[in-house]
């Protein structure tokens, strides 16, 4: 059965409409990998060397194991971050005679030969043979890599046990995140060390091969509670089936107060969380909030103000930016819908405006604690919070008339290159580049915090006029929208 459901799988996409679009792609994706594959086994072969030069008077097996589970915390993260659910049509099957479970086995071992599970070979199996095995020998040495082996496996389930809960119970996923966080946070303000902890685990895997034997049982558990999760949802999402209903239901009483641009608005938050490419989005707009960590640690950076200005403007309007680059190419299976409904340019815009604007606040809420870290950090947000619901929300409707490439919404985001062009990364240069500009007058005239509140100040005048600033967005629109309902139908 799991040979037949792959030969399926296979056919499934080689006959495909975008398998021949996408070869060259894949050529591209494929070499990038080789190259990147050869970087890390070249590392895998130097760890042992690098390790004697940073730690000469240590022992690299140990130090190694002090920071494995760094790897982990910081693998798991790019898993939930990047790594693609195992789906499968189960249509096809249900009139067969063919049961359930093992349709339900063959997804989670499809999960298995993922790039995430085979990359770490690449460094840990020759750093095994130059390092652990010559000073623990090679039983103890295929033990280390058995446990590292299973404790990779329990992160692929791990992983994709809280990315199916978090459309169900994502407060569940939330928390799983906050323990991490809290952790790594925990280990930084020095309450315990991650690194000994570390070192005693795996050090003990090494002096009692037996040890290796449980993470085996993590594997096990972790994928009966994917087994049982999907089992207990008959037509899961996961599996790509969805259920033909109307769409109606009870909407959002709170948006219905404000007529025709509250409907837009319950539309548009619908499309985001019914859609993998939109949640995956949001996904990463909530990781990305820890991005000031990189920044706001380093003195440096601390003592001047343009790169704050810069880590200020992405941590308050990545979640916008992310999914403002796609604007209107999120309604381009409709689009032809939408020009035919007595919607107003206007209103279009309007109730966009209306998402971007608290989503920042939100993400700038988010970003006060930051402020512990120096105060003048509160100001640079402030200034580029305001800047970003005045100036680069505008900045996004004016590129969006350029965004003329259909988008499949079931799709995730992560190495999904569709609908990405070249205005994209235009659009990212004013947004960036300007309120540095701003500032850099007021720096060389010895009044840095004056430069920071015109950035803000032109963020508010620009708020203030919102109005005026969208009618002008939907004059722009009208201008263009043959040539975004043309790119749609042809892409």
């Amino acid at each position: 059965m799991l040979l037949t459901l792959l030969s399926h799988q296979w056919k499934a996409s080689s006959r495909s409409s975008v398998f021949q679009k996408s070869i060259a792609l894949n050529i591209i994706i494929g070499l990038l990998i080789l190259y990147f594959g050869a970087i890390f086994l070249v590392l895998g072969f130097a760890s042992k060397k690098i390790l004697l030069g940073l730690f000469p008077n240590e022992n690299p097996v140990i130090v190694f194991n002090g920071g494995l589970i760094f790897y982990f915390l910081v693998d798991l993260f790019f898993r939930f971050l990047l790594q693609e659910l195992p789906v499968l049509a189960v249509q096809p099957y249900l009139h067969l005679p063919v049961r359930k479970n093992k349709l339900i086995h063959f997804v989670l071992v499809k999960s298995l030969p993922s790039m995430f599970n085979l990359i770490f070979l690449l460094v840990f199996v020759p750093f095994l043979i130059n390092a652990v095995m010559p000073a623990y020998g090679i039983g103890a040495g295929l033990a280390w890599l058995f446990a590292i082996l299973c404790l990779t496996l329990s992160n692929n389930f791990l992983s994709l046990y809280f990315k199916r809960q978090l459309s169900n119970k994502p407060m569940l996923t939330l928390a799983f995140g906050v323990v991490v966080a809290g952790l790594m946070l925990l280990d930084y303000v020095g309450a315990f060390s991650l690194v000994t902890i570390s070192k005693a685990v795996f050090g003990a895997v090494l002096s009692q091969p037996w040890l290796a034997v449980v993470p085996l049982f993590f594997v096990i558990g972790l994928y009966l509670l994917n087994y049982s999760f999907l089992k207990a949802h008959t037509y899961p999402e996961e599996l790509a089936v969805h259920k033909t209903t109307q769409v109606e239901g009870k909407g959002i009483a709170f948006l219905s107060r404000f007529g025709e641009l509250g409907k837009l608005i319950e539309l548009e938050l619908k499309l985001i969380w019914r859609h993998k490419r939109s949640k995956s989005l949001v996904t990463m707009s909530v990781f990305f909030l820890f991005y000031g960590l990189i920044f706001y640690r380093n003195q440096t950076y601390m003592d001047g103000f343009a790169v704050l200005i810069f880590v200020g403007i992405m941590l308050t309007g990545m979640p916008m930016f992310n999914y403002g680059q796609f604007v209107p190419s999120w309604q381009s299976g409709h689009f032809d819908a939408i020009l035919t409904r007595r919607i107003s340019p206007y209103q279009f815009y309007a109730s966009k405006f209306w998402i971007f604007v608290p989503v920042a606040t939100l993400a700038y809420l988010i970003t006060l604690p930051y402020g512990f870290f120096g105060y003048k950090i509160i100001l640079i947000n402030t200034a580029a919070f305001l800047f970003n619901i005045g100036v680069n929300v505008f900045i996004i409707f004016f590129f969006s008339v350029y965004n003329t490439s259909r988008l499949d919404l079931s799709k995730g985001s992560a190495f999904n290159w569709q609908g990405v062009g070249a205005s994209r990364f235009v659009m990212m240069l004013p947004m960036m580049l300007l309120p540095v500009l701003i500032y850099l007058p007021f720096k060389y005239m010895g009044v840095p915090y004056i430069g920071v509140a015109a950035i803000g100040l032109l963020g508010l005048i620009g708020f203030i006029f919102q109005k005026q600033l969208l009618q002008w967005s939907a004059n722009w629109f009208l201008r263009h929208k043959y040539k975004l309902a043309t790119g749609f139908r042809q892409a």
